[in-house]
């Protein structure tokens, strides 16, 4: 939703906005000129010369800043669909996929400016070096864009470029099961423009079976692996390896009789496939790979994507926004690869009860990489909150993982009721030679900046 302000702001138009409550990114809108209301949504936020509204799929039909648009007959459109039709005539890119899409658009954006593409970019997450955190002006036809599987929100492009990361179930409230959510990456497939290049993750089942269902589109695919078998018969191929020497990773891709030498300061396989996804793309685009590799070199990583904040105690200290059991799980893998001695203090924050209660006992195993667990409350999203849902709560998913019993248990585990709490009882726990992450996509984080600032 910022992006669009700072979009619109940079054409000249005269933005308004409102939000539930004051935050980092209301302060910058509002620093930059556009009139932030904070509190309850109200009708009379929408001005007497408001030409038009983008609305978050956060806000239901029913608010009431939606429906005096309705009556007054102003087009309503969400903040994908508004993009869509702004970058309609430019050749766009667009990154999908369960897991990884904010640091594979980062990754691919450095890549491609690097190279001198000078591309537009929208990303979900910020870019440290950039002014407008999550968008970069660019001044050619190059658009990346990073495509939320979330309401199907990707559907709103018909892009000439597109990487399939992973296809995981997941916004359960949204896909009924895999093969549902499966379909609408199919769908995007056959929306691509004719000739569209495609690269896509083999070793995700999911993501290699929607890519073969659409084989009478005319599409350009180019299919990575992390181990290549007898049995793949890709039009194009690509496989990797790596390890971690001395803090980094060493990637060895293998790509159309080249071998690229990546090394990269972030850690884990999800992060290496991320890496590759975009090096990838970035040499079907043009970039040379030179310029690949020393943008992969150089790449400090995004906000909130085991983002190094400080440290508690000796202990560093980071902040991840994952919040689906696999993307804890992989978080996890990579840090206790990092720090193969050290112990792991976790601080988690479930997101959505809904997203807690479907994918429950993938929940309950997805920690036993960590030491210590401090479980905090469910964010509740606004606008996606169901009755049925309401009963679901942290104590209940506590309990499962106390029962059980794992070939390395975690050796302490505690509740706390609320992100503030949950927060000072991971820096207190945190020892010298210990590693500390606070984790979630809700306001979890807010709250870990305000105490390590409180601590400094």
């Amino acid at each position: 939703m910022s992006a669009v302000a700072k979009l619109l702001l940079r054409s000249g138009f005269t933005v308004t906005g409102s939000d539930v409550k004051q935050t980092e990114i209301t302060d910058e809108l509002a620093a930059k000129g556009v009139k932030i209301n904070i509190g309850p949504h109200d009708e009379r936020h929408v001005s007497a010369d408001c030409q038009l509204v983008v609305h978050t799929s956060a806000a239901p039909d029913d608010n009431p800043e939606r429906v005096a648009a309705k009556n007054r007959h102003l087009p309503d459109l969400s903040n994908f669909e508004w993009l869509g039709e702004w970058f309609k005539d430019k050749k766009v890119v667009l990154v999908t996929g369960t897991h990884g899409k904010s640091t594979t658009t980062g990754l691919l954006a450095a890549m491609c400016i690097q190279g001198g593409l000078d591309p537009t970019v929208i990303i979900g997450s910020k870019m440290p070096d950039w002014p407008d955190g999550n968008l970069r002006l660019g001044e050619s036809d190059l658009v990346i864009i990073e495509g939320d599987e979330y309401a199907k929100h990707f559907l709103s492009f018909h892009a000439a470029a597109l990487i399939i990361n992973n296809i995981e179930l997941d916004h359960v409230d949204v896909f009924k099961d895999i093969d549902d959510m499966r379909h609408a990456f199919e769908r995007l497939l056959r929306q691509t423009k004719v000739g569209a290049i495609v690269v896509y993750n083999a070793d995700s089942d999911q993501a290699a079976k929607a890519v073969e269902s659409v084989k009478l589109h005319p599409i350009n695919s180019l299919a990575f692996v992390k181990q290549q078998t007898q049995d793949q018969a890709y039009v194009m191929r690509a496989v990797y390896e790596y390890q971690r020497e001395a803090g980094r990773t060493k990637i060895s891709l293998k790509h159309k009789e080249a071998v690229l030498d990546l090394e990269s300061g972030l850690f884990g396989e999800y992060n290496v496939q991320n890496t590759v996804a975009a090096a990838l793309m970035a040499r079907e685009l043009g970039v040379a790979d030179e310029a690949i590799m020393k943008a992969v070199r150089d790449f400090l990583g995004i906000w909130r994507r085991m983002e190094l904040l400080g440290e508690r105690n000796g202990a560093p200290v980071y902040s991840d926004y994952g919040h689906h059991p696999t993307a804890v799980r992989s978080a996890l893998d990579g840090l206790r690869e990092a720090f193969p001695d050290k112990r792991i203090v976790l601080g988690f924050q479930p997101h959505h009860k809904n997203r807690t209660k479907e994918l429950f006992n993938d929940f309950v195993t997805c920690f036993d990489r960590a030491d210590v667990l401090v479980l905090c409350e469910i964010y509740d999203v606004a606008g996606r909150n169901a009755k049925e849902d309401e009963d679901m709560n942290s104590k209940l998913l506590l309990q499962e993982i106390q029962k059980r019993e794992t070939a390395r248990p975690l050796v302490q585990i505690e509740y706390a009721p609320d992100p503030e709490s949950a927060v000072s009882r991971t820096l207190a726990i945190l020892q010298p030679g210990d590693v500390g992450v606070v984790m979630g996509a809700g306001d979890i984080d807010e709250e870990l900046r305000i105490q390590l600032k409180n601590i400094k």
